[in-house]
């Protein structure tokens, strides 16, 4: 039920900065962000969002920001088994190709926690850091908003666990898999006043 509040607020905040019709500008604020459902065929399901942001443009092409990102997993009886966060700065730069198209090279540097094996006599809690830079693809379509494509990715998290064995997750990815793909939209909001 409270994925469904998130949903909901998130669905209002793209509507009410729908209302702005500009382009990406020195000055101006760029929300973007993708959510996440899957169901595992009765066996659970999965929700997040990977990630949403917040970032300022210092020019027309540099944004930097923070952006948050969440996963939680269910098992078939709808309780929680896994819960992951993570949040950070992000800076992103962009190249235009064409009025249509631009490419973005993201850093991303993030805090990681969560719980896994929840409800379980195995669980403990965990956290550590997430280092990623990946490249972005995005079709820019008009009034400010963009679809954006992630297709790989270089990244490393380290986490350590607070169970007894203080369980260590040493994860270093480098191409293109099912996790580096993502898709998402983001939008850009002008700071500046109209006349």
């Amino acid at each position: 039920m409270n994925s469904w509040k998130i949903n909901l607020g998130l669905i209002l905040l793209l509507v009410c900065t729908s209302l702005t019709t500009v382009h990406a500008q020195k000055g101006s604020l760029m929300l973007y962000g993708s959510l996440t459902y899957k169901d595992n065929n009765n066996t659970g399901s999965s929700f997040g969002a990977n990630p949403i942001g917040v970032g300022y443009f210092f020019n027309d092409h540099v944004v930097a920001g923070m952006n948050f990102a969440f996963d939680q997993e269910k098992n078939a009886a709808g309780n929680l088994t896994d819960s992951k966060h993570e949040i950070g700065p992000f800076y992103s730069d962009s190249w235009n190709i064409g009025d249509h198209f631009a490419i973005i090279a993201q850093a991303d540097a993030h805090y990681v926690w969560g719980n896994t094996l929840m409800n379980t006599p195995g669980s403990y809690s965990y956290n550590g850091y997430l280092g990623r830079i990946y490249p972005i693809v995005a079709v820019l379509l008009g009034h400010g908003w963009a679809l954006k494509a992630k297709f790989c990715e270089l990244s490393y998290e380290n986490t350590t666990g607070n169970d007894a064995n203080k369980t260590s997750n040493r994860t270093f990815v480098a191409g293109i898999n099912g996790s580096t793909f993502g898709l998402g939209v983001s939008k850009n909001i002008s700071l500046k006043k109209s006349k």
